[in-house]
């Protein structure tokens, strides 16, 4: 399918997207802090770490909607044929493709995470309460700065290939230290699941795009 001659490499759709995600996550960052300090204790405080963690992974860029070549080649209206990410990892559409394999991944990390809190999440007490809002707020302000920098280098970005590239390491960078797994880490309780789920989710990833 040839792309549309008024299209743009990478697609200005694709950058006000992903700079309004970027805008997303500093204001779920913000919101976190400003909900740490009304927290009162030890139940809100971890219900915090869940849905922050569960907010992070929700809003990933991971559909097609931020994709800069979905957006020039527009799988299922043609055969992908000129798509440069088909050429390099194969179509995105196909069942078992790493575009695929890298969506389940991030379920299975959602899921792993709703089952810690439903489960064995509950079995932590005490907490090192004044520890965990800490960690939190140090996580709250992370999240404002690489999202701040991801708008700002994916405005400058020259290339579909450089969009992807900035796109997939700033999806690892808030995947690589949850909030909930900061607090099991504070909590010495064991989080086997979570942690090679999450691994499971990098691994994803890495083989969704590999950065050049």
């Amino acid at each position: 399918m040839i792309p549309d001659r008024n299209s743009t490499d990478p697609p200005e759709s694709v950058r006000s997207a992903l700079e309004e995600v970027a805008g997303r996550y500093s204001e779920l960052a913000r919101d976190l802090r400003t909900d740490l300090a009304g927290a009162e204790g030890r139940e809100e405080v971890l219900e915090l770490a869940e849905r922050s963690t569960l907010e992070m992974l929700a809003y990933l860029p991971l559909s097609p909607v931020y994709c800069p070549f979905c957006n020039l080649h527009r799988p299922g209206t043609g055969d992908c044929q000129d798509c440069k990410y088909a050429a390099r990892y194969g179509r995105c559409t196909e069942a078992g493709s790493v575009y695929d394999q890298a969506l389940k991944a991030h379920y299975d990390l959602v899921r792993a995470v709703q089952d810690l809190r439903r489960s064995r999440f509950q079995a932590i007490s005490p907490i090192p309460e004044k520890e965990v809002r800490a960690a939190l707020g140090d996580q709250a302000d992370r999240v404002i700065d690489i999202a701040s920098r991801f708008g700002r280098s994916v405005r400058e970005a020259q290339s579909s290939e450089e969009v992807m590239t900035l796109k997939t390491e700033f999806m690892a960078d808030l995947v690589r230290n949850l909030p909930v797994e900061k607090v099991c880490s504070l909590c010495g309780f064991e989080h086997r699941d979570l942690f090679e789920a999450k691994n499971g989710a990098l691994l994803g990833l890495s083989r969704h795009w590999a950065a050049a």
